[in-house]
């Protein structure tokens, strides 16, 4: 299919389902302002499938699962960033910090003098 046909095509599945997509994504997402770039990278995603000539026969289903897909590595990568704050009031002693609840890492200070 042209480029032009699968404008055409994508504009008219985009006024669709847009609504409905956004309601999936607001009720999944806590965050509020990812909630605009979730839905732009769903559409962008399946834009470039339909650049690709797939044959998506539920579209609905298939912009829930890429929507679905792009919600959980949000929340992956927000998981991945943590803030640890680290005070020890003895020197060259080990402890533990406990950055995820699944593990931990055993870090060793050591006084430069």
């Amino acid at each position: 299919m042209s480029t032009q046909k699968n404008m055409k095509l994508f504009e008219k599945i985009y006024n669709e389902t847009y609504t409905n997509l956004l309601k999936f994504v607001v009720y999944k997402c806590d965050d509020i302002n990812e909630i605009d770039d979730i839905i732009q990278d769903t559409y962008l995603e399946f834009f470039k499938e339909l650049e690709k000539g797939k044959n998506i026969i539920d579209k609905m289903a298939y912009l829930y699962a890429i929507a679905k897909n792009k919600i959980i590595v949000n929340y992956q990568n927000k998981t991945k960033v943590k803030t640890i704050s680290i005070f020890q009031e003895k020197d060259d002693e080990q402890f533990t910090i406990d950055i995820d609840a699944r593990r931990k890492y055993r870090i060793r200070f050591y006084n430069k003098r």
